[in-house]
């Protein structure tokens, strides 16, 4: 895979988020503090992970339960069924009618151990191919049986839009799938690690979305294989980007931006998507943890409504002129007042209702 597979431009507002992802990591802690807030954050990313692949899991189980969870067990079949459970498919059966809160803590513990699973920070370009499938490993624990864990999928698969059964878009041919698999790996173990941190981590979600390598958990994969990039370049903290709360806002267009990406061979408004919702997950920790505290006067909010422009911010009586509206802009989004909408490629915004207030 070369950057002509995957062709992006970086303009002014991807540059402006590369600059500011990398300011906001300078922020926060690059060492464990012991604050709940940080394990609050981790939480919250954890859970809108699940929630963008559609998982029935929506709230932080008892603690006691997680860690009293057979870390060896497999899942088993069915009632009066025998041996362990083999494909994503059996398992995901079972979360029918009645619900299997065993089910449901063993997705939650396997996106846990990717996101904690800084050992493999490194592999992932030093031997990709094997920190990839390791990662999907650590995924399905107990979901799927152990053989199947980070084998290249041999069905076909879609993304659907489970609200009207609706197929999104398309994943790789299993045909194609092993050259393409290749070609990220090669991808990672050199061109991308010359690229802007959060570019080539946005990159490597996009293609694992498009390519579904496996037969299970690749959304979760896609976005925890992408955090480890965001580590490997000092760009998450403590695991602190979040960027998952803020995809999760919107799970369908976070899923058509995928299709448009490939339809068009170019992932420029993808990766300022993504770019975004790292910036917003990094201030909103930095917000959380008191490390930003900006000087707003959230009165000048009132004229503009809920939904408005960077255009109608520089109209304001108040502002000289566009340099000045985007510093108002990024000082009302440091405080959490105003939130960008995705896919507007900056230029748009709405001040966030008391469900999504505060979610960084």
């Amino acid at each position: 895979m070369s950057e002509a597979d995957v062709r992006h431009t970086v303009g002014a507002h991807l540059a402006g988020l590369v600059r500011r992802a990398d300011e906001l990591a300078r922020l926060l802690p690059e060492r464990e503090t012991g604050d709940e807030r940080v394990e609050a954050r981790r939480r919250e990313a954890t859970l809108a992970s699940l929630r963008l692949d559609g998982s029935p899991v929506a709230t932080w189980p008892d603690p006691a339960r997680l860690a009293a969870l057979d870390p060896d067990a497999a899942v088993r079949g069915d009632a009066g069924g025998e041996g362990t459970r083999g494909s994503w498919f059996d398992t995901m059966r079972t979360f029918d009618d009645p619900p299997d809160e065993d089910l449901q803590l063993r997705e939650l513990r396997g996106v846990l151990a990717a996101l904690a699973a800084d050992d493999l920070v490194e592999d992932l370009a030093r031997a990709p191919a094997t920190a990839l499938r390791e990662l999907h490993r650590r995924l399905t624990v107990g979901l799927v049986a152990g053989d199947r864990a980070g084998r290249l999928r041999r069905t076909e698969q879609a993304v659907h839009d489970a609200s009207v059964g609706r197929i999104v878009y398309f994943t790789a041919d299993p045909e194609a799938l092993p050259a393409a698999f290749d070609a990220l790996v090669g991808w990672l173990a050199g061109p991308a690690t010359e690229l802007p941190v959060v570019v080539a981590s946005g990159i490597l979600h996009l293609r694992l979305l498009q390519l579904h390598p496996f037969e299970a958990a690749n959304g979760r994969l896609a976005r925890a294989a992408a955090r480890l990039w965001l580590r490997r370049g000092a760009r998450d903290p403590l695991g602190l980007a979040v960027p998952e709360l803020a995809l999760a806002r919107d799970p369908l267009g976070y899923h058509e931006e995928v299709a448009r990406s490939s339809r068009r061979r170019d992932a420029s408004v993808w990766l300022e998507r993504w770019a975004e919702a790292v910036v917003d997950g990094l201030r909103g920790s930095a917000r959380d943890l008191g490390l930003l505290r900006p000087e707003v006067d959230a009165t000048a909010l009132a004229p503009l409504g809920t939904n408005f422009t960077v255009a109608d911010v520089r109209d304001l009586p108040t502002v000289a002129d566009l340099p000045a509206a985007v510093e108002q802009l990024e000082r009302w989004l440091d405080a959490g007042l105003v939130e960008r909408v995705p896919g507007s490629r900056g230029l748009r915004f709405l001040v966030p209702g008391p469900a999504v207030a505060g979610n960084g």
